[in-house]
């Protein structure tokens, strides 16, 4: 993964964990409008390969999408190389003839009667922002793609279960099934129907190894309840519109791999064709290594952003 991404993971899922997956304070940059040209390929600071480490394009994986179900971009947070590749593949799919659906882990459930009617024209974006707890930093990451997709009347999922309630159950010393008899028919229906922490999976190898053997067990159940409730959001669109793919813009870490997230999206979708997009980070040469076999179909290799020197 580079010398910088196991670092930067694990300040970013301490963060989610605690606080919802918010990861680092991101540098001051532009914030790019929908519809804005991606970068120009720089190979000093980033490129993409294959899964097999072969060059590749984002106009080369538009291509091979047509028949793609779930589309998952595994992102670096704020990392503005991300925001720009994310509006041109949500472009880029939305110019296929097949419906595209957009979902975002950095909604939760209950944010999702905000965003229908935001994306209808029945609240104004201020009352949308404060309905659903967006801050600055939504301005630096994900409001293009929402801005068009209510241009373009694309769906947007809140992938994410509440945060509110993935704390209660990691504090809560309950099995899944017995906290999810203890909520309000309410709360019920904005979490997965089943979360089982899985004890023989490479993904929690993964994760035991990334927060370290003192706060790794502590948050286990959240993560896995995370990766449960966004297959879930991901899975329940699919079932009542089959003839939607969805791009699925996400942390990183969730689909690594195809581990965490995909595996529980297969076992409830296990006919849908998936691809992952994973972007990996290097304070090196943007160079495919030995770290990113298997990480993505195809792999988005970037450097550290250039950031602002402290104020005086």
């Amino acid at each position: 993964m580079g010398r910088l991404l196991p670092r930067l993971l694990a300040s970013a899922l301490l963060l989610g964990v605690t606080s919802g997956c918010a990861g680092k304070t991101p540098p001051k940059t532009e914030t790019p409008e929908a519809g804005e040209t991606p970068p120009a390929p720089d190979p000093d600071e980033h490129a993409f390969y294959t899964g097999a480490g072969d060059p590749t394009s984002l106009d080369a994986y538009l291509t091979e999408l047509a028949q793609v179900d779930l589309i998952a971009f595994g992102e670096l947070h704020y990392h503005p190389i991300a925001r720009r590749y994310q509006a041109a593949l949500l472009e880029g799919l939305a110019a296929q003839p097949r419906p595209l659906a957009l979902a975002l882990e950095f909604f939760e459930a209950d944010h999702q009667a905000a965003i229908d009617e935001y994306l209808a024209g029945a609240i104004d974006e201020a009352t949308f922002r404060e309905r659903t707890g967006r801050g600055e930093r939504y301005d630096d990451a994900h409001r293009p793609l929402v801005e068009y997709c209510k241009a373009h009347k694309i769906p947007v999922i809140a992938a994410n279960a509440p945060r509110r309630l993935v704390t209660a159950y990691r504090k809560s010393g309950l099995s899944y099934p017995e906290y999810l008899a203890s909520l309000s028919p309410e709360d019920r229906a904005y979490m997965p129907l089943s979360s089982e922490p899985r004890d023989d999976d490479e993904f929690k190898e993964r994760f035991m190894a990334l927060m370290g053997p003192e706060r790794g067990p502590a948050f286990y159940k959240s993560m896995a309840l995370w990766n449960d409730a966004m297959a879930e959001s991901v899975a329940r669109f699919r079932t009542k519109h089959p003839e939607h793919r969805v791009l699925l813009v996400v942390g990183v870490f969730h689909v690594a791999a195809r581990l965490g997230l995909i595996r529980e999206f297969r076992i409830r979708r296990p006919d849908d064709a998936v691809s992952v997009l994973t972007m990996q980070q290097t304070d090196g040469a943007v160079e495919f290594t030995e770290d990113d076999e298997r990480e993505g179909d195809v792999v988005l290799k970037v450097r550290e952003p250039a950031r602002e020197p402290a104020e005086p």
